[in-house]
C-alpha cells in the first residue's frame, strides 16, 4: 500500500496527472494542491522547506481558488472564452510545472528538474488536446455547445484532481488516455488530409 499513496511513484503519478489536468484549467489543480498540503492530506505530498510551501499559505490557497473560480466563470461566455484560452495557455502550462515540481520538492535538484520540465510539457498536451476538440464543437453547433463543453472540463479537473489524491495512481492512465487521444485526433485528421488530397487529383 505504501508504493501506492507513500512512495515516489505515487508522487510523480499524482503530480504528472494534475499537471494534466492544469491543461484544462490553471487554477483550479494549483488550489486542489494547497489544499492539500495545508490540510496535510497525503503525507507524501511535503513541501515545508522548499520554495513550493508558498502554495499552502492560507491567503494563496484562497486567491487560487478566487481565480479558478473567475477562470471557470469566463470561460461560459462566448467570445470571452476565446480570449481567456489564449491568455490562459501560459498560465496553464506554467501551472502544470508548478505542480509537478512541487510533487517532487523534496527530490534532488535534477528530479525536480526534470518534474517542471514534464509538468509543463504535460500542461501544454492537455490544452492541445483541447484545442483540438473545441474548434471543431464550435464550428458545427455555432458555439451552442462550447458552454457544456467548458462544464464537462470544469468536472474532469475538479473530479480528477480530487481522484488522483485519493488514488494517485490514476494519473498516469491520465497521462496515457490525453496521449491517445491526441494519437486519434492526428491519425483522423492525416486521414482526412489524404483524402482530400485524393480529390485534388
Amino acid at each position: 500500500m505504501d508504493a501506492l499513496f507513500d512512495s515516489i511513484v505515487a508522487l510523480v503519478s499524482m503530480g504528472a496527472g494534475l499537471a494534466t489536468l492544469s491543461g484544462l484549467r490553471a487554477f483550479l489543480p494549483l488550489g486542489f494542491v494547497g489544499l492539500v498540503t495545508h490540510y496535510d492530506l497525503f503525507a507524501a505530498f511535503d513541501l515545508r522547506g522548499t520554495p513550493f510551501s508558498v502554495l499552502e499559505n492560507p491567503w494563496v490557497v484562497s486567491i487560487l481558488l478566487i481565480l479558478a473560480v473567475l477562470e471557470i466563470a469566463t470561460d461560459k461566455v462566448p467570445l470571452i472564452d476565446t480570449v481567456q484560452d489564449v491568455v490562459a495557455t501560459p498560465l496553464r502550462i506554467v501551472a502544470g510545472a508548478i505542480i509537478f515540481g512541487a510533487a517532487l520538492a523534496q527530490q534532488d535538484a535534477v528530479v525536480l528538474a526534470a518534474g517542471v520540465v514534464a509538468g509543463g510539457a504535460l500542461a501544454g498536451t492537455t490544452h492541445a488536446a483541447k484545442g483540438a476538440l473545441r474548434p471543431s464543437a464550435t464550428v458545427v453547433t455555432g458555439g451552442a455547445a462550447n458552454p457544456f463543453i467548458s462544464f464537462f472540463e470544469d468536472v474532469v479537473a475538479g473530479l480528477g484532481s480530487l481522484l488522483l489524491i485519493l488514488l494517485p495512481v490514476l494519473g498516469i492512465l491520465l497521462v496515457l488516455f490525453v496521449v491517445y487521444f491526441i494519437y486519434r485526433v492526428r491519425k483522423r485528421r492525416r486521414r482526412k488530409y489524404k483524402g482530400l488530397r485524393i480529390l485534388k487529383e
